[in-house]
């Protein structure tokens, strides 16, 4: 577990040192693959500290599995595509209806289109959603 400020921990995994000469991390530093923790589906990311990588494990993650720190799991993982964006239906929607904010959304970084995605994807409730995909069309009005 890292610690990120006064209340604020998250669990990860560091990726074994003699992986790293394998891996592209000259070309891309933050690393995206599809990964399995003890079998458990997830995307995540590779990303740098002081010479070493590490992914980040959602406590979801660890309750599902029923594992805590400091447990061994097996990972496996693939590189992902690195420019991929999955993009939540109801947000795919109101950029078919807004060609114009549509080519504002494909100039963006993949990295920024994902950002956005994720906080549309991440709501629970239809209204939230809703709400949200109304954000990033503003953003995109006012980019």
């Amino acid at each position: 577990t890292q610690h990120m400020g006064k209340d604020l921990y998250y669990t990860v995994g560091m990726l074994p040192s003699e992986m790293i000469p394998a891996l592209p991390f000259e070309t891309y530093p933050r690393l995206r693959v599809n990964a399995e923790v003890n079998g458990f589906a997830m995307e995540a990311t590779w990303m740098p500290v002081r010479g070493a990588w590490y992914m980040m494990v959602p406590r979801r993650v660890l309750n599902r599995l029923n594992v805590e720190v400091g447990d061994t799991v097996e990972v496996r993982f693939a590189v992902a595509d690195q420019n991929a964006v999955h993009v939540p239906e109801a947000l795919r929607d109101a950029l078919e209806q807004a060609e114009d904010l549509k080519e504002v959304w494909d100039s963006w970084t993949p990295g920024k289109r994902r950002g956005f995605a994720h906080r549309v994807s991440s709501a629970k409730t239809p209204p939230t959603i809703a709400k949200r995909v109304d954000e990033v069309m503003t953003a995109l009005a006012d980019a």
